[in-house]
């Protein structure tokens, strides 16, 4: 089983770096979809009046049609207007020709924009059915690491459930990561030690089931990934509508966007906290907490180690979804903007 449940961690950073990726295709698909659709609707509108103001103009040359040029020459007016008329006539006729050029321009963009439309729906259709079957692959390796998980640990309820207590006593956030911190010392403290004897008499791990080796955050400052596909809509210190300093980051998702971990770690807390509904601590050793806020659904449980890439959680499927990201230091918030990784292909409209 511990073999197993290392080899699906692997497995599933792989299966949510997909899911991410083809919901970063689908937003940028989807964006450029919409500037399309919205320059192919300015574009008829110029199409339609261009076209009005050249019916007008060529009926008032048909008219002037009925008075061929030699019958300006008998025209009983002087010979001075009858020069401005010809001139004012030639340079009419200019005016025409390029204003036929810019519709024939025009309607050619158009047409090219209508089929770019084609297509991008199309790619986006296909997109959307690969990030189907990306997220069914995902559930079931997730699915199968939960069991896994729940049959190797046969204390992980009595964890969660001191967890849990300590989270409904606690009245701020700073309570609650000062419980979770003494609840930690609690369990190094009550963690049996062996002697030195005890310790040479054990039977060596096979190095294909050791515990994986969680990387210091301390050193990953500017690699930290992104933990959802989407944009920063607030950043830290920024003044919210109530006028405090923002204490992270707002990030602006795709509905049922895939959020992951944002760095090695373990689960310090999974649940519903107060005002921020469901709520994820992941301790990452050194001092540094990770918090992620906003999810509709949460897919691991405390005690869980993770690694960076590693699936969490969900998004809300109603309304515009978003995730709020702290990262604190000793229980203190920090900025977490300079330890993110630049996403490519990032969506920043």
């Amino acid at each position: 089983m511990a073999r197993e449940i290392l080899s699906l961690q692997d497995e599933l950073v792989t299966a949510a770096a997909a899911v991410q990726r083809q919901e970063a295709q689908a937003a940028a698909l989807n964006a450029r979809l919409t500037a399309l659709e919205r320059l192919q609707e300015k574009k008829s509108v110029e199409l339609r009046d261009g076209r009005v103001r050249f019916g007008r103009v060529l009926s008032a040359m048909q008219r002037m049609a009925q008075f061929p040029p030699e019958a300006l020459i008998a025209s009983p007016t002087k010979p001075a207007d009858t020069v401005r008329t010809a001139i004012l006539l030639r340079a009419v006729g200019s005016e025409i020709d390029a204003e036929a050029g810019r519709l024939r321009e025009e309607l050619e963009f158009l047409t090219k924009a209508r089929a770019e439309i084609e297509e991008r729906r199309i790619a986006l259709a296909e997109t959307t059915d690969l990030l189907d079957r990306e997220r069914r692959r995902l559930g079931a390796l997730m699915a199968r690491k939960k069991v896994l998980k729940r049959r190797a640990d046969l204390r992980a309820q009595e964890a969660e459930a001191r967890v849990a207590a300590i989270a409904s006593k606690a009245r701020s956030l700073r309570e609650l990561m000062t419980g979770l911190e003494q609840e930690k010392k609690r369990r190094e403290a009550a963690a049996p030690k062996d002697t030195p004897k005890e310790k040479a008499k054990e039977t060596p791990k096979p190095r294909d089931v050791a515990a994986r080796a969680l990387r210091p955050i301390s050193k990953a400052r500017g690699s930290v990934p992104q933990p959802v596909v989407g944009r920063i809509a607030g950043k830290y210190g920024e003044k919210t509508d109530g006028g405090l300093a923002r204490k992270g980051l707002t990030i602006s998702t795709r509905q049922g966007a895939q959020v992951t971990a944002t760095y090695d770690g373990t689960v310090a807390f999974a649940g519903k906290f107060r005002g921020y509904g469901l709520l994820l601590i992941i301790e990452h050793g050194e001092g540094y907490h990770s918090l992620l806020a906003g999810m509709a659904r949460i897919d691991v449980s405390q005690g869980q180690q993770l690694i960076a890439g590693e699936p969490v959680g969900i998004m809300g499927d109603d309304g515009d979804p978003v995730l709020y990201v702290e990262l604190r230091r000793d229980g203190q918030p920090i900025n977490p903007l300079p330890w993110l990784a630049a996403r490519t292909g990032e969506v920043n409209g």
